[in-house]
């Protein structure tokens, strides 16, 4: 290949990583943060109202959207469930790992889930009314059941006792639901030293 040819090579490089965004990629993007606006919009109504409070123009006027964006995006409302559930999920797994590179992972596991429960309860309400409700539809069983893996996951890296992960995960998943019931907020060092006892 010619000098003249490879410098032609490498300008044409250039060029294209200074183009313009392309109108395709503005769309997708303006898609994705219309998607979620809708996902945080519907988590928001669970927190006040519950499940039964979620429709597709509530959930586009809380977004601030125009009015058909939540049907656009989300054909049925356990599309939009749904996708609520996995969004909320993703959070979480992104906090699970995070916990999982500390220098200790039960503690830090410890820690970020009473904080999350102390700053964050009424969306944690909202999760577990997710979660229930995909017991009532086995076509999200499937979703619901993230949480489980991606906290069996992390479990697993502490022991490689399947029996004490079971019972971790069940721990941890009761726990969270007393308190919720109770009012009560779990204490960051039992709930550590608990585990540490299980494992």
């Amino acid at each position: 290949m010619s000098g003249g040819a490879r410098g032609h090579v490498r300008e044409t490089g250039q060029d294209a990583a200074l183009a313009p965004e392309q109108p395709t990629d503005r769309r997708r993007a303006k898609g994705e943060r219309a998607r979620r606006a809708l996902l945080e919009a519907t988590l928001a109504i669970i927190e006040r109202e519950g499940i039964a409070g979620v429709t597709h123009r509530r959930v586009t006027r809380a977004a601030g959207l125009p009015a058909t964006s939540a049907a656009y995006h989300f054909g049925t409302i356990n599309d939009l469930l749904e996708a609520t559930l996995l969004f909320a999920d993703r959070e979480a797994a992104h906090a699970l790992a995070a916990c999982g590179r500390d220098a200790d992972p039960i503690a830090a596991f410890s820690g970020w889930l009473v904080q999350d429960f102390t700053d964050q309860r009424p969306r944690i309400i909202a999760e577990y009314e997710l979660f229930l409700y995909a017991a009532r539809v086995p076509a999200i069983r499937p979703s619901a059941r993230r949480w489980l893996s991606d906290l069996t996951a992390l479990v697993q890296t502490w022991t490689p006792d399947r029996r004490a992960t079971r019972v971790i995960c069940a721990y941890v998943d009761g726990l969270l639901l007393h308190a919720l019931v109770s009012g009560e907020t779990p204490d960051r060092h039992d709930m550590e030293a608990t585990i540490r006892a299980l494992i």
